[in-house]
């Protein structure tokens, strides 16, 4: 008689070998676990009980709920200690064994373990709680303040020394203003291309060589205008040429491109100033023999050659040009004595003793004997303030002055605190943390 063994009636009767199999091997692993534990290798420890856990399913024996409980309990995995010891005593009920007392003290001490945790936990969630609301007022603040620190920049590319006035002329896009140390702007710069500033004087030039605007702006009275066209007064005149420094008595003199005399303006009474009367001084210049002639159209004979005379430049100096209308010289008429224009392309108003010139495009200085000097006093001063214009990295200008000893930005008539001490006054220290 023959017996089919089918796939299925095998199976049936490997399955109580192989559960047979799982429960031992799951076993060893449970004693190889317990003994690494006691030697102190907790991650052999760890690694066992693992393998052991893929062999036991569930776990139905005091035993392993005891050691997966005991290494649960060294890894500081509390929540699956708890479980397990919880397990251990629904498994072993008998509580008058050395061994449950030692499972119930673990446990005891596993339940202070989580109470702990859970207390720093709290702790330090309440702890991010308030770092994340002094974060978000401390960006808040930092938002207030960047929003008002934004209206104290100054878009310009530069700017140059203030002086004694507390003003200075600044540079941007190709054009020059006029701006006060508070950042004030007294002209725009959006017309004029060049300045010229000294003795308390600023000219705006729409122009670096043939200027045909120039604005005035007097530091002392606060009053800015623009001069009348050159050609108002000297006809064929392109420009007004070469324009020289101003001076504290308020006289400008300019060398016109095409015409045969200086420009000379008195900017603090805004006139324009001609020659007067001259009749009775180039008498007395044929008389001491300086000319040989002249007649009513104010030109002169000297050594067999005419001039035209210019206006005079003050300190008896005139400037007076040939029948080409080229420049020859500048003529003393008190006493004669010619700078040949040759050497002097330009001569400045007499102030104070002194005229300027030109030489080799440096700005130098003579008294009426022509000794000359290198360098004279510009009354326009030096700034003694204490506003510091700060370039940015975008580019842009601050203004910081120090007030009650501490640094303020500063712009026309606002002030503000820098960010760190804002931060300090509103309670918020540099690292957020509220004080």
């Amino acid at each position: 008689m023959k017996f089919l063994f089918t796939p299925v009636f095998l199976l049936f009767l490997a399955l109580p070998v192989f559960s047979q199999s799982d429960a031992e091997i799951g076993a060893i692993y449970v004693e190889k676990s317990e003994a690494s534990l006691l030697e102190g290798d907790l991650d052999s420890a760890l690694e066992y009980f693992s393998k052991a856990r893929r062999y036991i399913k569930e776990i139905e024996d005091s035993n392993v709920a005891r050691v997966g409980a005991m290494v649960s309990n060294e890894v500081r995995d509390y929540t699956k200690a708890k479980i397990l010891t919880q397990l251990y005593f629904d498994l072993n009920p008998d509580n008058k064994t050395s061994e449950y007392q030692d499972m119930l003290l673990m446990y005891v001490n596993i339940e202070e373990a989580m109470e702990a945790i859970a207390i720093e936990d709290e702790k330090l969630r309440l702890e991010k709680l308030e770092q994340e609301r002094q974060q978000r007022r401390l960006d808040s603040l930092t938002a207030i303040w960047t929003a008002e620190y934004e209206t104290f920049l100054i878009n310009m590319d530069s700017i140059s020394a203030f002086n004694s006035y507390n003003i200075a002329v600044y540079f941007k896009g190709g054009n020059v203003g006029i701006m006060d140390h508070l950042g004030q702007v007294l002209v725009e710069a959006n017309t004029y291309k060049d300045a010229i500033e000294y003795d308390g004087f600023v000219l705006l030039l729409d122009n670096v060589e043939h200027p045909t605007r120039i604005y005035a702006y007097n530091a002392a009275s606060k009053d800015g205008y623009q001069l009348p066209s050159v050609t108002q007064f000297l006809p064929q005149a392109y420009d007004f040429g070469h324009v020289m420094l101003p001076r504290s008595n308020g006289m400008l003199v300019t060398y016109p491109s095409n015409a045969n005399n200086v420009f000379i303006y008195d900017l603090n009474t805004k006139k324009y100033m001609a020659n007067p009367d001259m009749e009775d001084q180039l008498k007395t210049m044929k008389k001491n023999d300086i000319i040989d002639r002249f007649n009513g159209d104010l030109e002169i004979r000297m050594d067999k050659n005419w001039y035209t005379i210019g206006n005079a430049l003050g300190g008896g100096l005139h400037p007076i040009y040939n029948s080409k209308k080229d420049l020859h010289g500048f003529l003393n008429t008190y006493n004669g004595k010619m700078f040949d224009a040759s050497y002097y392309k330009f001569v400045g108003p007499f102030c104070s003793g002194k005229y300027q010139i030109i030489e080799d495009g440096n700005s130098l200085w003579i008294d009426t004997e022509g000794v000359k000097f290198e360098t004279l006093e510009n009354k326009s001063g030096t700034y003694s303030g204490n506003s510091k214009f700060v370039k940015n990295t975008n580019g842009t200008f601050q203004i910081l002055k120090e007030v009650d000893g501490k640094d303020h930005l500063i712009f026309k008539d606002k002030s503000l605190v820098v960010l760190e001490d804002f931060l300090i006054k509103n309670n918020v220290g540099n690292s957020g943390a509220q004080k």
